[in-house]
């Protein structure tokens, strides 16, 4: 409840702002930022509402790599849940965060398969493997678990991938240049 009262106080003030006098520059300009806010909010109070509904702090990803393929493939977005320790099971498609010894070398989150599960001293470890890349395993302490995979919406996040590379950032912004140049025309 607390987020949604915040986002009404900000989307009140960037009203009031945009409503305001003002001179046509300043107008222009708050009348775009209102828009981008606007476009922006459902996005992110969406995003809010999937990680209450699903327990965890990172219910969507885009799949980066080849390593789980043809299960997942690269521009495919994942939909987690939380997961206890006791419900993790061989076989299962796991998002971790990587081992320590690894930060820097790898991304901070990796999708993998759950191919052994073993325990030590009170704690619960499971070894990970990408489908496809033989030699690409982890084991893995459950604290780092982020979530249980429990569905693939193929290719929906390859946009993002384009958006994220540097061909496609370019491509952005000649869109917006082109855009704020439309717009002076007016």
């Amino acid at each position: 409840m607390y987020h949604f009262n915040i986002i009404y106080i900000w989307i009140e003030a960037f009203h009031r702002l945009v409503e305001g006098p003002a001179d046509n520059t300043r107008h222009r300009i708050l009348g775009k930022v209102k828009k981008m806010c606007l476009f922006v909010l459902p996005f992110l109070v969406g995003y809010m509402v999937l990680q209450s509904a699903l327990h965890t702090s990172e219910p969507l990803a885009v799949s980066r790599g080849h390593s789980m393929e043809p299960a997942i493939r690269e521009g495919d977005i994942l939909v987690f849940r939380g997961v206890s320790t006791e419900e993790v099971k061989v076989g299962d498609i796991l998002l971790f965060q990587v081992p320590d010894e690894m930060v820097g070398l790898l991304p901070d989150r990796i999708t993998h398969r759950v191919v052994e599960i073993r325990k030590e001293a009170g704690v619960t470890y499971f070894r990970t493997k990408g489908d496809n890349a033989p030699l690409d395993t982890f084991e893995i302490p459950a604290d780092k678990v982020v979530g249980l995979n429990i569905a693939v919406l193929p290719y929906v996040g390859t946009p993002i991938l384009f958006a994220q590379s540097p061909i496609g950032m370019g491509a952005i912004m000649v869109l917006i240049v082109a855009s704020e140049r439309r717009g002076a025309g007016r």
